[in-house]
């Protein structure tokens, strides 16, 4: 087997992800990638007696929820203490942390220690489960399947077979033997070392397909695992169950891409080899830490103003009709409307066209003149529903009342004096017996007419949102930055969708906030883990980016990755520029201190191979961090720091106000921090932008969106709006 590093495969896939029913934009949209090379520079938490403490856990904060909750915190999280002691502990807490009012100033800290505790009480409970052997579920099985799905499509791919090769797939799709944990140890090691690898080649190493083949490997390792005693399962057990403890909560404490990485493999080995233990920790991971993390909800009323229409169409009539010749004016007065349907499991509505034609003809068929007036009322109906991934619109029925009434009538006897009152009486009984055939002919045309239209203009609606959808989502995928799991839903007001992307490497969002149901808008939800990931799917780790090259970066970055024009930035505006070049002169003899801050030089930044960019969303704010250093023309380097910039948003007299605080550099000497604060406070400043968005309808139409509520806290990002 060669053990050369085949060069690029599947760079130049095109592929990107539109948002759900085009509600989320970027953030909605996009979530993000595991970037294998980057590992935390903190110490292993498992080498350490105490459980990572997140940042909301200070003995203040907590002496100021309850003066009870900090030493029963203290030996709780102190794994060095007694069982006893612990559970003694956890008992007290789960009575202490409930008192806490939900609704108090401490409503926050209470919602984050009962989702803590709850999972260190599992924690204790699956260390501590009576059985210790295997699944039924073959992993080993199920990781032979994937390789072979995987090996046939490299393997007629260019450059497909050097990967087979090198990550030594056929091993993997061999005959259970004695020597099958080897090799799947081998390809373990094969797709974790990335550290030579070139931007090509990590584009495939990251994909979902390679990473996703990398977990069940790692599962099929841990399922083939093996014990000489209890007493040895049950300490491999229990380290996999610390590992998976002390990861979360580092992850809680610092967002990591090296921690939320170790929790996942911990969680992997826990189900593949121990899964009485996996049943006990399951409902709080998946309810807290493995959970969507985005929500859209909309309004029955915005999707109404967004696709409601009205239109009126008049029109000549000149055509044959059960053989008479009939002509005449027609009037049409339709309005489009939407009803949403209820729905557990997809988010569903109807577009109904409700409308009246009326029309006066003159029908001509020897010897008799017939002039009818109709008022004929039709609707025509076709459901939406989307079930989590593709957008399906069933047939159009169409219903039709038709009211026709003759208005007058001759015939070319009426004035025979013999003839014509007989002629008269023999048309109106021939018009009388063929009212049944021209209603029916009236509703065939008028279906004709109309459902084909519909059927159109729907058609051309909604036509490309599966394409663009499936363009989009195959995009993401290509950066292991796909969704993992969409869901739908609707009742009888709004529709609903919420997703899950957290590939196999990353943790996603906990419950998703209370929020009343707007009555006449909408309302997204984005946890900070969303944002996270996304901005680990730009791949700036470990590079240098000059400054003035940054914003463009970040614009083609997401471009690619949404494969639409993503803008980060607006033209600059000519007396704007001029006014700040001004202003930024400083006037004859002024301050000396202005004078010499003289122009910054040439800056670029040095971003960390790990985490280079994070946010956090909580108590109104949205906090950046930022692990980079700066170069600067003609200076030294200023090595990689974490540099926090929180960010206040609120809302005022409708606009986003984005306001920065002080800028904090962590754990810098005080002339290397200065020089950090310096050079992202220039960056950094104040900013406003406007709280009414225009959403565009049609060609013709816009609809006015007003943003009414920002609300940041514990991992959540909520924006209503109508």
């Amino acid at each position: 087997m060669g053990s050369t590093q085949p060069s690029g495969l599947w760079g130049k896939r095109s592929t990107a992800l539109q948002v759900l029913f085009a509600a989320a934009a970027v953030l909605a949209t996009c979530a993000g990638s595991q970037w294998l090379a980057a590992r935390s520079d903190e110490p292993d938490a498992a080498a350490q007696g105490v459980l990572p403490r997140p940042r909301d856990m200070a003995a203040e904060a907590l002496d100021a929820a309850s003066p009870e909750l900090s030493a029963r915190i203290e030996t709780l999280w102190n794994t060095d203490a007694t069982s006893e002691d612990r559970r003694k502990a956890l008992a007290e807490l789960q009575t202490l942390v409930p008192a806490i009012p939900a609704d108090g100033p401490h409503a926050s800290l209470r919602q984050r220690l009962l989702r803590r505790i709850g999972l260190l009480s599992a924690a204790l409970d699956a260390a501590s489960v009576p059985g210790l052997q295997a699944g039924v579920t073959d992993y080993t099985a199920q990781l032979q399947a994937a390789a072979s799905q995987l090996s046939a499509v490299l393997n007629t791919t260019p450059n497909g077979r050097l990967w087979v090769e090198y990550l030594a797939l056929n091993g993997l799709t061999q005959p259970v033997d004695d020597g099958t944990t080897e090799r799947i140890s081998s390809f373990i090691k094969r797709v974790s070392a990335v550290d030579q690898m070139s931007q090509e080649q990590l584009g495939f190493l990251l994909s979902s397909e390679v990473q996703d083949l990398k977990a069940s490997a790692e599962s099929a390792l841990a399922y083939r695992q093996t014990f000489a005693s209890d007493e040895e399962a049950r300490k491999a057990l229990q380290q996999q169950v610390d590992q998976l403890v002390r990861s979360v909560l580092q992850n809680e404490a610092n967002s990591s891409v090296a921690a939320a990485d170790r929790a996942r493999h911990a969680w992997r080995a826990i189900r593949a080899r121990f899964p009485a233990a996996a049943d006990v920790l399951r409902p709080g991971l998946n309810e807290h830490y493995l959970n969507n993390n985005l929500h859209v909800t909309l309004s029955e009323t915005l999707i109404a103003r967004l696709i409601s229409n009205s239109r009126t169409e008049i029109g000549r009539v000149a055509d044959t009709i059960l053989g008479a010749w009939v002509t005449g004016t027609q009037t049409t007065n339709a309005e489009i409307s939407v009803d949403v349907i209820p729905s557990p499991s997809t988010a569903s509505f109807a577009i109904k066209l409700n409308g009246n034609t009326k029309s006066n003809t003159v029908a001509q068929k020897s010897p008799a003149t017939v002039w009818t007036s109709g008022d004929h009322y039709f609707k025509v109906e076709k459901t939406v529903v989307f079930d989590g991934s593709s957008v399906a619109l069933s047939a159009s029925t169409f219903d039709v009342d038709t009211n026709s009434r003759t208005t007058g009538f001759r015939t070319r006897y009426d004035d025979m004096p013999l003839f014509g009152g007989l002629a008269r009486n023999m048309a109106q009984q021939k018009i009388a017996e063929s009212k049944s055939k021209t209603d029916a002919e009236t509703a065939r045309r008028l279906r004709r007419d109309i459902v084909p239209k519909f059927d159109q203009e729907t058609g051309n609606r909604f036509g490309t949102l599966n394409s663009d959808l499936q363009k989009t989502l195959t995009a993401l995928k290509a950066k292991n930055a796909g969704p993992d799991n969409v869901s739908a839903r609707s009742s009888g007001s709004h529709i609903a969708v919420s997703s899950r992307t957290i590939g196999s490497g990353r943790l996603g969002g906990s419950i998703q906030p209370v929020l009343p149901l707007p009555d006449e808008g909408g309302a997204l939800q984005v946890h900070e883990s969303v944002l996270n990931n996304t901005l680990d799917a730009l791949r700036l780790h470990g590079r240098i980016v000059p400054d003035d090259q940054l914003t463009a970066e970040l614009e083609k970055a997401l471009s690619d990755l949404l494969q639409r024009e993503v803008k980060l930035s607006k033209p600059a505006d000519p007396a704007q520029s001029q006014a700040a070049t001004a202003e930024a002169q400083p006037a004859a003899g002024g301050d000396a201190a202005a004078a010499s801050d003289e122009p910054e030089k040439s800056t670029a930044f040095i971003f960390s191979k790990a985490d280079p960019l994070r946010v956090r969303f909580d108590n109104g704010e949205l906090t950046l961090l930022i692990q980079a250093g700066i170069r600067q023309e003609g200076r030294d380097d200023l090595p990689v720091h974490t540099i926090v910039v929180p960010i206040a948003i609120s809302l005022a007299d409708n606009k986003v106000l984005l306001t920065p605080r002080p800028v904090r550099v962590l754990s810098a000497p005080i002339t290397v921090a200065n020089q950090l604060r310096k050079v992202i406070s220039r960056r950094i400043k104040t900013r406003e932008s406007d709280a009414v968005i225009q959403l565009q309808s049609e060609s013709d139409k816009q609809l006015s969106v007003t943003i009414t509520r920002i609300e940041l806290n514990d991992g959540w990002m909520t924006t209503e709006f109508k």
